[in-house]
């Protein structure tokens, strides 16, 4: 090993401990801020998210959101978002590990594999409330204008592509932190 090669993993330790620290912080941060985004928003913002069309939006009014719609929506809302969570804590667990200088582990790679599940676990629910939500929130409008939206955005795609990126990854990685635990024993 160069003495490049000891400053470069010093500088990915270093990096991994702010991106452990980051992760956290959102895996807190996001949940708060959904409850208090679906509490407090105005009612247009939310038929939005939930992707009513807008000629529906047009004729919304939004004194038909009672307060228990909105704390059904945020219930609906924070499922993909505790499986993302969940997802997030096993990148953080990574990142925590490489900043301890355990890079190539099969605990490292069983902790990718799963961040890239969970994701695609969040994805999946995010697209089945959206058809949720639509009609909890358009539940107060008159017969004839309720909504039953469905829709699939880029943002889900890439985030689909990354989870299965992750799944692949952390396979490449137990594999290779196999090949890394045997190479250790020749010598």
């Amino acid at each position: 090993m160069t003495d490049q090669d000891i400053v470069d993993f010093v500088r990915l330790r270093r990096r991994s401990a702010v991106l452990a620290a980051l992760t956290r912080a959102v895996m807190i941060l996001l949940p708060l801020a959904v409850v208090l985004y679906g509490e407090l928003a105005p009612a247009f913002d939310l038929l939005t998210i939930a992707k009513v069309p807008w000629v529906a939006v047009a004729t919304f009014d939004p004194a038909t959101v009672e307060p228990w719609q909105r704390h059904a929506g945020v219930g609906v809302a924070l499922v993909s978002v505790v499986l993302l969570v969940v997802g997030l804590h096993h990148l953080h667990r990574c990142f925590a590990n490489f900043a301890r200088g355990q890079a190539l582990t099969r605990e490292n790679a069983r902790h990718f594999s799963r961040f890239g599940a969970w994701i695609a676990a969040a994805v999946v629910a995010s697209f089945v409330a959206t058809p949720v939500l639509s009609v909890l929130f358009t539940l107060g409008m008159p017969a004839g204008q309720r909504q039953l939206a469905i829709g699939l955005d880029s943002n889900q795609l890439v985030a689909l592509l990354v989870a299965g990126g992750a799944w692949i990854v952390g396979a490449i990685m137990a594999e290779g932190a196999r090949a890394a635990e045997e190479n250790a024993q020749f010598v």
